[in-house]
C-alpha cells in the first residue's frame, strides 16, 4: 500500500516539472489587460492568447468581458507573446514584458484603418519641446484632415492630454490643435502607423483673453468702435451692440488703444498677460475738450483776490470743477455748462455757455450787493426815543419804534446823509459809508427842546391870563344890566327934555367910558322932542 502511495506521488511532481520547467523559483504576479477600439470603447469577446517566450509551453487564454478586461492571476513574471483577434479588427501581435507593469491597453484598429497618436502639452516656456513636468492638455481638439481629399476626422485629447485618431489608411494628413482659444498646427504632415505610440507631441501656447467694454463717460455703450490690442502682437476688433470687445493672445506685454472721431484718444497702461489669465479692461471715451478761458471781474473795476465759483454740466446739475481764482483756463469736454460765481460785497452771479473743441472766452462781471444801516436814536440820558423821522438823502425812510431803532435795507454801496428829525428833540446829520452785504450801524443822540416840549404849558397858561383879564374889563365897563325901554309917544315940554338931556349927558360924562360901536346914527330927530344940535349923537 506505502508502494504504491509513493508512486502516485512521484508521477505527480514528475507531471509538475514537466509542466513548467522554465519557471521553477520564478515571480508570479497578477496581470490585467484591456481591450478597446482607438476612440477607447471596450471591446468584449475579444480572443486574448498570452505565450511565455521563454517557456513556450506556458500560455495563458481567455475572452475579454463587457468592460473589454481580462485578468490573469498568478503568472509568472516575464515577457509574453500576446495575440489578440477580434472580428472586423486587425489583429494585434505584440511582445510584452510584463515584469514592471500589472496592466496594459490595447487598441483595436479596423480593417482597413490606420492611426495617428500624440500628446498635447502646455510649453509652458514656449521652446517647443516637451519638457519633464509640462503638463498635458485635456480636452483639446485634434482635427486630421487628408490633404488630398480634405476628409477630417477630430478627436478630444484624454486627461493626460493624450489623443488616438482611427483614419483611413493615407499618406498625408494635416493634424491641427485647438484648445479655447489657441491653435497649434503640426509643422509637417503626419503619415498613420498600425499602432498607437504617440509619438506626436504637439506644443500648446494656451491663450489669455483681453475683454472688456467701450463706453462714452455718460455711461452709453459705443458701437461698432475699433479696438486695438498692441504689444507682443497687434490685433484688432471692433465693438459689437453692448460696446463689448474681447481678444484672444498668447501670453506677453499688452496695452488697450481707442480712437474715435470727435473723442479723445485713450489707452491704458501696460500690463502682463499670461496663459490662460483673464484681462478686463473699461474703456471710457470722453469727447475732445475745448480750452475755457475765464475772467471774473466787478462792476465797479476792484480786483478779486479770491472768490468763490463753480462750474457745472447744464441740465444734469453736475459739478465739474470748482474755481476759487478770479481768472485762469479750464480743460472741458464739448456741450454746455453754467459758470455761477459769488465774492464777499458782490451778488452771486452767473453765465451759460457752450463749448467745442475750438474752446472759448467768457467773462463775469459780479454786481455790488446792496447793505443796510441801523439807525439808533436815543436821548441825552440813554432812553430809546420812538417816533422819529429818519431821511436819507433827503427821502423818508420810516419812523424809529419803540426800541429806538430804524434798520433802512437796500441801499446801493455809497456814502449817505442821514438825517433824523422831531419836533420834540430837533434835528441831527451824519454820513454814513454803506459797504456791500453789511449792516452799518449808527447811534444818533437828540436833545430835547425845551421851547417846543413846555410850549402846552404856556399855551394853557396864556389861555388862563386872557380869561381873567377879560373879566376884569367887564367889571370896570358897568354896562346897564336893563335895556331901555323905548319911551312913549308923548308931548314933553322944552324945559324938561332940555333938563333931562343935560343931567344924562353929566352921568355919562362923569364915568368916562366910551361905549365901543355902540353909536345910534339918526337923520331925523325924536318925535314930540325939540330939535338942539348936540356934539353926542348917540341915543340915550
Amino acid at each position: 500500500m506505502l508502494g504504491r502511495c509513493s508512486r502516485i506521488v512521484i508521477v505527480s511532481i514528475f507531471i509538475l516539472v514537466m509542466m513548467v520547467p522554465s519557471t521553477w523559483g520564478a515571480t508570479n504576479k497578477n496581470f490585467l489587460l484591456n481591450v478597446v477600439s482607438v476612440n477607447g470603447t471596450p471591446i468584449q469577446d475579444a480572443e486574448i492568447r498570452m505565450s511565455l517566450q521563454s517557456d513556450s509551453n506556458y500560455q495563458r487564454s481567455g475572452n475579454s468581458n463587457s468592460r473589454g478586461e481580462l485578468l490573469f492571476e498568478n503568472i509568472a513574471e516575464g515577457t509574453y507573446s500576446i495575440t489578440i483577434v477580434k472580428s472586423g479588427f486587425v489583429t494585434i501581435l505584440e511582445n510584452v514584458d510584463i515584469t514592471s507593469i500589472s496592466s496594459k491597453t490595447f487598441y483595436l484598429r479596423h480593417s482597413g484603418f490606420k492611426i495617428i497618436s500624440g500628446r498635447v502639452y502646455k510649453d509652458s516656456n514656449d521652446n517647443k519641446v516637451f519638457d519633464t513636468g509640462e503638463l498635458g492638455i485635456a480636452n483639446a481638439t485634434v482635427k486630421a484632415t487628408n490633404v488630398t481629399t480634405n476628409e477630417t476626422f477630430s478627436v478630444n485629447t484624454d486627461d493626460n492630454g493624450q489623443f488616438r485618431i482611427e483614419i483611413p489608411d493615407a499618406q498625408n494628413y494635416k493634424v491641427i490643435v485647438s484648445y479655447s482659444a489657441s491653435e497649434y498646427e503640426v509643422p509637417n504632415t503626419v503619415t498613420p502607423i498600425e499602432t498607437v505610440d504617440y509619438s506626436i507631441t504637439v506644443p500648446l501656447i494656451i491663450k489669455g483673453e483681453v475683454y472688456g467694454k467701450v463706453t462714452t463717460d455718460e455711461g452709453n455703450p459705443l458701437f461698432g468702435i475699433q479696438v486695438f490690442l498692441k504689444g507682443t502682437s497687434v490685433t484688432y476688433t471692433s465693438t459689437d451692440l453692448g460696446g463689448f470687445f474681447r481678444f484672444s493672445v498668447k501670453p506677453g506685454t499688452y496695452f488697450v488703444e481707442v480712437e474715435f472721431m470727435d473723442y479723445e484718444k485713450y489707452a491704458t497702461e501696460p500690463f502682463n498677460l499670461a496663459q490662460e489669465e483673464q484681462k478686463e479692461v473699461t474703456v471710457v471715451l470722453s469727447k475732445q475738450k475745448g480750452t475755457l478761458t475765464y475772467e471774473i471781474k466787478t462792476e465797479d473795476g476792484k480786483a478779486l483776490s479770491e472768490v468763490d465759483a463753480e462750474l457745472i454740466k447744464t441740465g444734469s446739475g453736475v459739478s465739474v470743477e470748482k474755481i476759487s481764482k478770479a481768472n485762469g483756463t479750464i480743460q472741458l469736454p464739448p456741450g454746455v455748462y453754467t459758470l455761477k460765481a459769488d465774492a464777499k460785497g458782490y451778488e452771486p452771479s452767473e453765465i451759460n455757455f457752450e463749448i467745442t473743441k475750438a474752446g472759448i472766452t467768457k467773462s463775469l462781471t459780479l454786481k455790488q450787493s446792496n447793505g443796510s444801516i441801523k439807525v439808533t436814536l436815543k436821548d441825552l440820558k440813554g432812553n430809546p426815543i420812538s417816533g422819529v423821522s429818519v431821511l436819507v438823502d433827503g427821502q423818508q425812510k420810516g419812523s424809529s419804534d419803540n426800541s429806538g431803532t430804524l434798520v433802512i435795507s437796500d441801499l446801493p454801496p455809497k456814502e449817505y446823509q442821514v438825517t433824523a428829525s422831531s419836533t420834540l428833540y430837533g434835528k441831527v446829520t451824519q454820513i454814513v459809508k454803506v459797504e456791500g452785504e453789511t449792516e452799518k450801524e449808527i447811534n444818533l443822540i437828540l436833545a430835547s427842546n425845551i421851547l417846543i416840549q413846555g410850549l402846552p404849558i404856556i399855551i394853557i397858561a396864556a389861555f388862563f391870563i386872557i380869561i381873567a383879564f377879560l373879566k376884569m374889563n367887564v367889571k370896570h365897563i358897568g354896562l346897564p344890566k336893563k335895556t331901555f325901554e323905548k319911551p312913549q309917544m308923548q308931548e314933553v315940554p322944552p324945559q324938561l327934555y332940555s333938563q333931562e338931556i343935560e343931567k344924562r349927558q353929566d352921568s355919562v360924562e362923569s364915568k368916562q367910558v366910551p361905549i365901543k360901536k355902540s353909536k345910534l346914527k339918526t337923520k331925523r330927530p325924536l318925535r314930540g322932542l325939540p330939535k338942539k344940535p348936540s356934539k353926542n349923537k348917540e341915543n340915550p
